[in-house]
């Protein structure tokens, strides 16, 4: 084989190694998000609905 077609062979190698951990990474990616978002979902849906509010002790009261 001669050096411009090993040269190539590796280059070609790489590039598919590269495109590879890309591809897989964008997947993982994508199902990450697409998990979160059920998660977000299923606590969404089972949340209470807020009680009410404490005083809040920084809000100073109108004198006498």
């Amino acid at each position: 084989m001669s050096t411009p077609a090993r040269s190539r062979t590796a280059l070609l190698t790489v590039l598919s190694i590269v495109l590879t951990v890309l591809a897989s990474g964008a997947v993982s990616i994508w199902v990450h998000r697409d998990e979160e978002s059920d998660r977000r979902e299923r606590v969404d849906r089972h949340r209470t609905a807020p009680t009410a509010p404490f005083p809040d002790p920084f809000v100073t009261r109108p004198p006498r």
